[in-house]
């Protein structure tokens, strides 16, 4: 299919900068490249924060929003007070399209991809973002480190990445050590055309 490139590219990452321009280059065609491999990890996590966050009201930040997929989401689960972070200027520039979703948008950088105060949200999304060669197991504790008691943090792994150990060692991690629990793990289709699957996991700062 058109746009299989980028796609493929997304895998095979080794730098921060082969990931920026990847998704540079990539901005104009995202969004049509996964509608036509049936990307549905985005609408999996919404309805994930949906089962423990009945405030729909509450103040939800989406890490990695790219061109506005997974605010959209969150938005179509009924959830009304987003805002967005990406490395990308243009996927941010695409995301101000879809008008309504999102709050506010920042950019931010691959060595400081965090720049909000701990407690500041309710729960944090990540959809499609940790994952191997993208962002490192250690992301997620960064992420619950940024949660007060009982917030929440949603997130995807694909089954590529579930391949490498460390990241499932990450999660078992936060809780023997009582950081976080986790309130369900739940294997399901990802990318539709690719046959990929993908877990999506919530955990809830103790």
């Amino acid at each position: 299919m058109e746009n299989d490139h980028y796609l493929k590219q997304a895998y095979k990452l080794k730098t921060e900068a082969d990931t920026l321009n990847l998704y540079e280059n990539w901005a104009d065609s995202y969004e049509r490249t996964l509608a036509d491999h049936g990307y549905v990890t985005p609408k999996r996590c919404a309805e994930a924060l949906s089962r423990h966050l009945t405030d729909v009201t509450a103040p939800i930040l989406d890490i990695g929003c790219g061109t506005g997929l997974s605010g959209l989401a969150l938005k179509n689960a009924g959830f009304s007070s987003i805002d967005g972070t990406d490395v990308s200027a243009t996927m941010i520039d695409k995301a101000r399209l879809h008008k309504g979703v999102y709050k506010t948008l920042q950019l931010t950088t691959l060595s400081h991809p965090f720049p909000f105060v701990k407690g500041k949200y309710a729960a944090i999304t990540a959809m499609g973002v940790i994952a191997d060669k993208h962002a490192p197991p250690e992301t997620i504790s960064q992420l619950i480190d940024k949660l007060d008691k009982d917030g929440l943090l949603v997130f995807s792994l694909n089954n590529h990445t579930l391949e490498n150990p460390t990241y499932e060692a990450e999660i078992r991690k936060l809780k023997a050590e009582e950081n976080a629990c986790l309130l369900e793990a739940e294997m399901g289709p990802h990318m539709t055309g690719y046959n990929m699957t993908s877990k999506i996991c919530v955990l809830q700062a103790l």
